[in-house]
Order: structure tokens, then sequence, then C-alpha cells
């Protein structure tokens, strides 16, 4: 909780000390994915794409939530997000984790439209292929939004995650709509 309230501090105060006239400079914004600011943001969604693989590889292997599982999920989930997929996990391990395939490769997250994109946070719509886990008939690539934000030695003091960003946001709203973009 103490990373995202720095991180909140950040996103909402730091526009007020920029710019010479005192007005806030606006974060640059990419309206479409492409180019080499899309590149880079994918293989930085692959990088978090291959931890998580390998967290679910480790809670197929050993049938629980171990700390090895915590740990990569600290790794590359922030704040709430983090607590989603800890109960995500609970849960798939409640349902004896069917649905997965054994072993389940790696998903597969690519922007479709960068939103906001600054040096400490990306908010992008993507598209997520879930078929390389997934047991049973692929599903269909899900559309949602993340929100990226550096992260800090305390988020991974492992070094797990292979990329110096975490994910503060990772999913849709309940009516489908765009979340707020908290990198402006």
């Amino acid at each position: 909780m103490r990373r995202l309230a720095l991180v909140l501090t950040v996103l909402l105060f730091a526009p007020a000390c920029s710019g010479r006239s005192g007005k806030a400079a606006p974060m640059p914004t990419v309206p479409a994915a492409g180019g080499a600011e899309a590149a880079g943001v994918n293989r930085i969604l692959a990088g978090l794409d291959g931890v998580m693989g390998d967290t679910q590889r480790i809670l197929l292997r050993e049938r629980r939530i171990t700390t090895d599982v915590t740990d990569r999920l600290r790794a590359i989930y922030a704040g709430p997000e983090l607590l989603n997929h800890i109960d995500a996990f609970r849960k798939d391990v409640a349902d004896g984790l069917t649905a997965y395939k054994d072993p389940p490769g790696n998903r597969v997250t690519s922007v479709s439209r960068l939103i906001t994109l600054s040096p400490i946070c990306v908010f992008a719509e993507v598209t997520r292929d879930y078929a390389p886990v997934t047991a049973g008939p692929a599903p269909r690539p899900s559309s949602l939004y993340v929100v990226l934000v550096t992260k800090s030695e305390d988020d991974d003091p492992r070094q797990l995650n292979p990329t110096p960003w975490t994910m503060l946001y990772d999913g849709v709203q309940n009516d489908g709509s765009q979340p707020e973009d908290i990198c402006r």
C-alpha cells in the first residue's frame, strides 16, 4: 500500500511541479499501437507474461500457493491487483486446477492501443491470448486494460521480474468501459 500511495502522490502532484508557466505539461499520449513505443511495451508485457507463466507452472506442479508463487506475483503486480491474483489462484486451487493445460504455456499480451505513455506510467488497451494456458477449446483473446508503473526494489527483492515495471491494474471495468487513466 505504501508503494501505491507513493505512485498516486507522484502522479497527482508531479504535474504541478513541471513547466515554466506553472501549468502542468500534458503527458504524451500515443493514439494507436505502432512504432517503437508499442514494440517496447510489448517486450515489457512479454517479460511479465513469462513470469506469470512460471508462476502458473509452479502452482500446477505444487498444487498449492507457495512462497515461490506469491513472490512471483508480488514481482509483477502491485496494490489491489496483487490481492486479486492471489484470490484468483486460491479459487483455481479450490477448483482442482482443472482449467490449466499441463504444463501451461505463457499467456500472450499485446498492445492494441497506447493511451498514455510516460517514464513512470503506461496505460494501454491490450489483447490477451490465454490459449497457451487453458485446457479445452482455445478461448478468444480478451480485450482489457493494463497500467504499468515503475517497480521498486521492495516490489521484487528476488529479481524475478526481468522488467523494471509492475502492473497496478490488469483487467476491465464491470461494465466493459475503459477505466480511468491514472497515468495522467
